[in-house]
């Protein structure tokens, strides 16, 4: 009878994994400007959502907008695993990782904005989406096969740069927040200024 590798030194990934996810959480709650009330984030987030769908206007658009990226990055997922693309092209993972990072960040942006204080930079995000992808990372140990044929150093090296893309994904999107609120407070000088 043959032991399953979650036994083996590739352990070391899952628990790595797991003290990576317990500690991007509580960055996550010690974060300035951090919605509280981490547990009860998943209910927020429906409320709001049912709400401004409610509403309508721009945030059922935005709601809209996100939901097409999800669907964009779940084609990116399951076309890749479907088509062998993870397998030949290296740099699919990374793709696939990052905007889903980048999509998990804008759900937890939209859906938490009143839980936040208006102004405030978004730096939060980046360790939610950490705290998201580890989490993820310790259910695909627990319960995925894909890795049993990996080495310990390629697993570890997935696993680290899967979380590391997916807060990538989180920057990307803090830093789109910080661009448009300056661009919307900038006005354009006037000729007189100029002079």
């Amino acid at each position: 009878m043959t032991s399953l590798p979650h036994a083996s030194p590739r352990l070391l990934v899952g628990l790595g994994s797991l003290v990576v996810a317990v500690a991007a959480t509580w960055a996550t709650r010690a974060a300035p400007n951090a919605p509280n009330g981490i547990d009860s984030w998943p209910r927020a987030l429906l409320v709001r959502l049912r709400t401004d769908l409610r509403r309508g206007g721009s945030p059922a658009r935005r709601w809209v907008l996100v939901a097409v990226w999800s669907l964009a990055v779940t084609v990116l997922h399951f076309g890749g695993l479907a088509l062998g693309i993870y397998s030949r092209l290296f740099w699919w993972d990374l793709l696939t990782h990052a905007t889903g990072g980048a999509g998990v960040a804008a759900v937890l942006l939209l859906g938490l904005r009143d839980r936040m204080p208006a102004r405030a930079t978004p730096w939060w995000l980046v360790a939610a989406v950490a705290a998201v992808g580890a989490w993820f990372e310790v259910y695909e140990f627990v319960f995925k096969r894909f890795w049993y044929g990996w080495s310990l150093r390629y697993y570890a090296v997935d696993t680290a740069v899967d979380v590391v893309v997916n807060a990538t994904g989180a920057v990307a999107v803090v830093l789109v927040v910080v661009a448009s609120r300056r661009l919307r407070t900038e006005r354009p000088r006037s000729a007189r200024d100029r002079l």
